[in-house]
């Protein structure tokens, strides 16, 4: 979970570059809810009062009583977070090592990367996991896309051209999308 504390904090942080006069605009009417012409309003002045605790929170979101320390929390939608900064939770990078469903119960993780590794089938992959096959597809590519940028990252952090790990990643890269092109 420290990871995705200092996503939070990075959040925060990055905030202070959001459009506050588009924050507090209704996407839609484009009515504003910022300076003195909402303090007439007792509605709006209760409503709009939600501001401790709310940095990286959008104002809106912050009326269904989402705070900042919501962000930490797997459950919170990812769309609560400041619009005008592009970035929300699902870009942190994290791996949970448990799954819950919406009832609290343990799921097991599901293993389609490393079943198409091994077997290159994607028929068979969508008939085991119950998954649409253009949804499968575009997971396998994401993952493909990922185990690559992995790949390339670590070539260009690391000094030493024949370190293991550097050379696993791209042989595994290499393999997987000569896999993903046969399908």
């Amino acid at each position: 979970m420290k990871i995705m504390e200092d996503f939070t904090t990075f959040l925060r942080i990055v905030s202070k570059l959001a459009d506050m006069n588009q924050e507090y605009q209704l996407p839609l009417s484009k009515i504003k809810f910022t300076g003195k012409e909402c303090e007439d309003s007792q509605l709006v002045s209760h409503l709009m009062s939600c501001k401790e605790g709310r940095v990286a929170i959008s104002p809106f979101v912050c009326l269904s009583g989402n705070f900042d320390d919501d962000l930490l929390r797997l459950e919170t939608p990812n769309h609560v977070t400041l619009g005008t900064i592009g970035v929300n939770r699902s870009q942190a990078p994290v791996l949970l090592s448990q799954k819950f469903d919406n009832r609290g119960r343990k799921m097991s993780l599901n293993a389609y990367a490393l079943d198409f590794y091994k077997h290159g089938s994607l028929i068979g992959l969508v008939q085991d996991n119950r998954m649409n096959e253009g949804d499968a597809y575009y997971l396998l590519k994401d993952f493909a896309l990922t185990i690559k940028s992995i790949s390339v990252s670590l070539r260009e952090l690391c000094e030493n051209e024949d370190d293991n790990v550097v050379l696993a990643f791209e042989q595994l890269s290499t393999t997987f999308w000569e896999k993903l092109n046969k399908v």
